[in-house]
């Protein structure tokens, strides 16, 4: 069961990466092409961007602390890891949902500075 919904959430993944990827490319475009003084002034006009920006960043660097503590309790303490953490928490699941999360989180943030820039 967990398997299953651990690959059905990395494909998931895959598909946001993906759509990053295109989110990133049509943001580069766009951001080489405006004026730099208009997008300061949109920053700032813009009610509370600069603040969503600072804690969205932030929540997506905590959600891949979490996923790398994860990772590194798997290949530092095996048998810790094994022995009581997998099996009564699943991790695994919980670490690829936090993956998808941030991945979904920076999406979110490009997608609001392509409309910042139109």
């Amino acid at each position: 069961m967990d398997e299953n919904l651990i690959s059905f959430i990395s494909s998931i993944t895959v598909v946001f990466g993906i759509f990053g990827v295109f989110l990133f490319v049509k943001l580069f475009s766009t951001w080489k092409n405006i004026d730099k003084n208009l997008i300061k002034a949109r920053v700032f006009l813009a009610e509370g961007f600069v603040v969503k920006n600072i804690v969205v960043i932030f929540i997506v660097g905590l959600l891949i602390a979490m996923h790398n503590f994860i990772v590194f309790l798997e290949l530092a303490y095996p048998e810790f890891y094994y022995g009581q953490v997998s099996s009564r928490f699943p991790s695994g699941l919980f670490s690829v949902t936090i993956l998808l999360a941030s991945l979904l989180m920076v999406d979110w943030l490009m997608f609001r500075w392509i409309k910042l820039t139109r």
